[in-house]
């Protein structure tokens, strides 16, 4: 049980939301599952999407400036190990934002990840996920494949699990019947969500199926979590939201092999994922939204990396992507108090383009 679900249960007392059936979800006709991938460290935007000709980037960066990756337009291009992505590029189906970031960043992993796990600059308050998903509990789950859960997903009165491929296997789920004659509403409804998690993760193990022959899944937990993925979108029962992670990015000593390293393992696990759904005959729609908690720093340290800096790059990938790019790339020349990039896109403007194929296009409006 995470902290933010505790305290809105303790907040709530006895309210307890009616709770899904197997086999009881609602399909209205829309259904579209999104998946969020967290690239936590603070992925260095400025090398990903690449402003390769600015002589003020080129300076900042005497050993880390890349010049000799694909070009996406005049002015930027895109990191070399990230070329197997072009092609989804070019045909619609990815999209890179520019500029994410919240007005007055914070530099520390904890608070900046607090920030984009509420929406909220202050990092207080319910997960985005579990709040936007509150009204469509029949849907099913929100389902973190992550290694450690998935705070997005937590505050609310919204299920949220979090599974492994060994979870899935397993032949028979726990059981809490027993206790289920406690007087606490509080404690009435934390094994009433734990009943109702065992129901859901044994219709998954129900309708799991094997994943179709000839996609190639490469080796790293990040691919492995692609495959459940995949599985779990074949299912026909898809939780409407799921969760990916991928760590790594606090690249603040020799950071070009390390980025390049983990920017191949995303460009493996997209392209995965995107061959999966060619093989997949009657799956959901899927839109993938990837973020970092920030970016680093304009100018390179003396380890040959960057420090924790501020807006950075995301990606958005799918069914229905209508645009190559989204916000604007911040300006060199013009930075911060501490010499950071300025972001020209809000975190929130980025979720409502991620959400507005789902059944809460209208979340925030």
């Amino acid at each position: 049980m995470k902290r933010r679900t505790l305290l809105s249960l303790l907040a709530a007392g006895s309210a307890s939301a009616s709770l899904a059936q197997p086999g009881q979800r609602a399909r209205d006709g829309r259904e579209h599952v999104l998946i969020l991938l967290e690239l936590r460290g603070g992925n260095d935007g400025l090398n990903t999407v690449i402003p390769h000709k600015d002589p003020l980037y080129l300076a900042a960066r005497p050993s880390l400036a890349v010049t000799n990756g694909p070009p996406l337009n005049e002015r930027l291009s895109l990191h070399p190990a990230l070329a197997p992505l072009l092609p989804l590029w070019q045909q619609r189906k990815l999209c890179f934002a520019l500029g994410v970031g919240w007005p007055k960043p914070n530099r520390s992993h904890f608070k900046a990840a607090d920030q984009w796990a509420t929406a909220n600059p202050s990092g207080e308050g319910n997960g985005w996920l579990a709040e936007a998903f509150a009204p469509y509990r029949r849907s099913g789950p929100l389902v973190a494949l992550g290694p450690s859960g998935c705070d997005a997903m937590e505050g609310t009165d919204t299920l949220a699990l979090q599974l492994s491929s060994e979870q899935l296997l397993q032949s028979q789920p726990g059981s809490v019947t027993a206790l289920m004659d406690t007087p606490s509403p509080v404690l009435r409804r934390l094994l009433e969500m734990e009943q109702e998690g065992q129901r859901e993760l044994e219709l998954l193990r129900r309708h799991l199926k094997a994943l179709p022959a000839g996609i190639p899944v490469g080796r790293g937990g990040i691919n492995q979590q692609i495959s459940l993925a995949l599985r779990l979108l074949d299912s026909g029962v898809s939780p409407p939201v799921l969760q990916l992670f991928m760590g790594g990015f606090d690249t603040h000593f020799n950071q070009a092999p390390r980025h390049e390293r983990l920017l191949t393992e995303v460009a493996s696990a997209l392209a995965t994922l995107d061959a999966g759904l060619r093989q997949l005959k009657a799956r959901p729609r899927v839109t993938l939204l990837a973020v970092s908690e920030f970016g680093r720093r304009v100018r390179e340290n003396g380890s040959k990396g960057t420090d924790h800096g501020s807006a950075s790059v995301a990606f958005l990938y799918g069914d229905d992507i209508a645009q190559s790019f989204i916000g604007s790339y911040p300006d060199l020349g013009i930075l911060d108090s501490r010499g950071d990039l300025i972001a020209t896109m809000d975190p929130i403007d980025l979720y409502r383009h991620a959400l507005a194929g789902t059944q809460v296009a209208g979340w925030r409006a």
